[in-house]
């Protein structure tokens, strides 16, 4: 005998939390949520196109990451990090030069498209709250500073991020980049299972020149809403911008603490509502002067396509170059006198 009291985890609040979250967490992992990430993906890039993204080097980053970068034939198990030099003449869903790897400190991209982890999962326990939103946060600021100046940075997040009522994480991020637009997804976008049915949010940031005021929508603060007979914390830039919410908004009672928004719709209307959403965002970017700027100070050089070093061995293969002449080789034949 320890002399330590008994437990039973089956009635024990913490232990049920801590096992609703791993339940969640790992079906998270096993589950594809591809149909709705190739959707996204889709308007993502209208969008980009729309703002004036023809060419340059993007970055895709987590769950998904082949299939927001736009590569075709994605089924099954997705590399995290994708790099892509993409030309006015290869655009998503045709052939672009490909790199899976991760990205390096000093590397600069002209885009950047990450889903951040575990976004969608309902973490029961407030522990794994505080713990996906501090890395979250992390992330957001370190994936803003990967982006060049001028460019593009999109994140898939958790809502809390947004609606947390401290504006520590989204302050440190205002410095360094304008909010150009967000959409608020509902409830089970992604996968439609018990415990990954927490809203999600498309940010579209652009990483701030030097020297340039902001032009930024308003992220930083929150505000209170009474929804459903509850009093729920949601971001400024959502109650001044309904029709960036995909659906219905709604109140989430949870076991530890206070209630959460949630957001229901039918699930078929993600694609139009999702167009609708993020055409108001480049609407709104360009209305602001926030258009893409391809970067002219550190402009790489073109790369050959990756077979054009293959092609142009064969080429020299097949039309071997003439043998000279054994005279010729030397510069003095001896006929010059």
């Amino acid at each position: 005998m320890t002399g330590e009291a008994y437990r039973d985890d089956a009635n024990d609040p913490h232990a049920l939390r801590l096992e609703a979250d791993h339940l969640a967490l790992e079906d998270h992992t096993t589950t594809s949520a591809q149909p709705a990430h190739r959707i996204i993906a889709t308007h993502l890039w209208t969008m980009l196109r729309d703002l004036g993204f023809t060419e340059g080097r993007v970055l895709a980053l987590g769950d998904d990451a082949a299939t927001f970068i736009g590569l075709p034939h994605t089924d099954g198990s997705s590399p995290a990090s994708v790099v892509a030099d993409i030309t006015d003449t290869r655009t998503p869903s045709t052939q672009f030069l490909v790199q899976l790897r991760l990205p390096k400190a000093h590397d600069r991209f002209d885009v950047v498209i990450a889903s951040l982890p575990y976004n969608d999962v309902r973490l029961q326990d407030p522990g794994h709250v505080i713990v996906r939103r501090t890395v979250q946060a992390q992330l957001a600021l370190t994936l803003a500073t990967l982006t060049r100046s001028g460019g593009y940075t999109i994140l898939l997040a958790s809502h809390d991020l947004m609606d947390q009522p401290f504006p520590e994480a989204r302050r440190h991020l205002h410095p360094v980049a304008d909010l150009l637009g967000a959409v608020r997804l509902p409830a089970g976008a992604h996968r439609r299972l018990p415990g990954l049915d927490s809203p999600t949010d498309l940010l579209v940031l652009r990483h701030r020149p030097d020297g340039e005021s902001s032009r930024s929508q308003d992220f930083e603060r929150t505000t209170t809403i009474h929804v459903d007979d509850r009093d729920v914390e949601i971001n400024t830039y959502f109650e001044n911008n309904i029709s960036q919410v995909l659906g219905t908004v709604g109140a989430d009672p949870l076991a530890w603490g206070p209630a959460a928004v949630t957001i229901s719709s039918a699930p078929d209307r993600l694609g139009r509502d999702l167009a609708e959403a993020l055409s108001n965002v480049t609407a709104e970017a360009l209305r602001a002067g926030l258009a893409y700027t391809p970067d002219t100070i550190h402009r790489r050089p073109q790369r050959p396509p990756v077979g054009e070093p293959i092609r142009q061995r064969d080429r020299q293969a097949a039309h071997p170059a003439p043998h000279p002449h054994p005279r010729s080789v030397h510069r003095h034949t001896g006929l010059e006198r």
